[in-house]
């Protein structure tokens, strides 16, 4: 079946929208991805029928408390996980630094993160403040430069028996390359590593 940009396209009301006269060309969609209506029309929804704190004793909470379950359900299905490991929050920048501030009392001096200069300040700077605050060192995998994507052999001499977490983009934002991240967790998890995929 013949994939149709075109009707793709038509889901997406930003992209109808004009500059100057011209259509618009979205490059930040890490930082502010265009939705389809059908999910405009869903976050209208949930805001008229369900706009509630969860575990509330209200309809609007049960509401809330039900679409949340269906979503962590959804999202095991898609991962082959699950339910009860599927985590929500408000945007993947929050959720790196509250998993790093959780995971600090196992890092230390002489414990090494490995990075990379592929990645996003949002899957750069957690790891980075968890090194300064615990010791541990913190490493960057170099960029192949005719690919632009990570230096796979660079990134195997860095992750070491010291290492205890690996952080990769499974995409680059500013290339839209895509990195192998199952060689990265591969890696890490030969030296019983931690692996974070953004």
């Amino acid at each position: 079946m013949p994939f149709d940009v075109h009707a793709i396209r038509r889901e997406f009301p930003a992209l109808r929208e004009l500059f100057n006269g011209k259509p618009g060309v979205f490059f930040d969609n890490p930082g502010g991805t265009q939705v389809p209506q059908r999910v405009i029309d869903a976050i209208t929804d949930y805001m008229i029928r369900r706009n509630a704190n969860v575990g509330g004793g209200f309809e609007t909470s049960r509401r809330t408390d039900e679409t949340i379950g269906q979503a962590r359900e959804a999202a095991a299905d898609l991962l082959g996980a699950e339910t009860d490991e599927v985590v929500f929050g408000n945007n993947m920048t929050s959720l790196a630094f509250q998993l790093s501030r959780a995971l600090q009392s196992e890092f230390g001096p002489g414990d090494e993160i490995v990075l990379t200069r592929l990645d996003h300040a949002a899957n750069v700077s957690p790891w980075q403040l968890l090194g300064r605050d615990t010791g541990a060192t913190v490493h960057f995998v170099d960029v192949d430069m005719e690919s632009c994507t990570l230096d796979m052999e660079h990134m195997r001499s860095l992750i070491t028996p010291r290492t205890k977490l690996v952080a990769v983009g499974y995409a680059s934002n500013a290339a839209g390359t895509i990195n192998d991240v199952q060689a990265a967790i591969n890696l890490a998890k030969e030296n019983e590593a931690y692996t974070f995929i953004d």
